[in-house]
């Protein structure tokens, strides 16, 4: 009884601190390992110049596929704007898509990744 309540717990937690734009983009465009079932069209990487306006989240994938794609959102929090960045797969790719509205989409309880060197034009 006591596991089960521990599970419970643990499962709460980790939707509560779900972020709503991985979520509410994954939903919207149908982002999985193995692409988007609502197509965005192809897009260099955004201007991110002035780096402090932008976040970045890992779209999470528990399909465990290891040769699948990873996806990664960059949202621009001053245009409200998002790309999706593309990596992995079986042939390796590194593809941009975007920029698409993110205008009504909260970004409380993102995590914002590093904006590191793997983000690239």
């Amino acid at each position: 009884m006591k596991n089960l309540a521990a599970a419970a717990l643990i499962l709460c937690s980790l939707q509560a601190v779900a972020c709503p734009l991985s979520d509410a983009i994954s939903t919207r465009y149908g982002i999985s390992f193995s692409g988007f079932k609502t197509p965005i069209p192809a897009a260099t990487a955004p201007d991110m110049t002035d780096s402090g306006s932008f976040i970045r989240v890992a779209v999470r994938d528990n399909s465990k596929v290891a040769d699948g794609f990873r996806h990664t959102i960059v949202m621009n929090t001053k245009t409200k704007t998002a790309w999706v960045l593309r990596t992995g797969g079986f042939a390796s790719v590194y593809d941009w898509f975007g920029p698409v509205d993110a205008r009504h989409v909260l970004i409380q309880n993102c995590r914002s990744d590093h904006m590191s060197a793997n983000i690239r034009g």
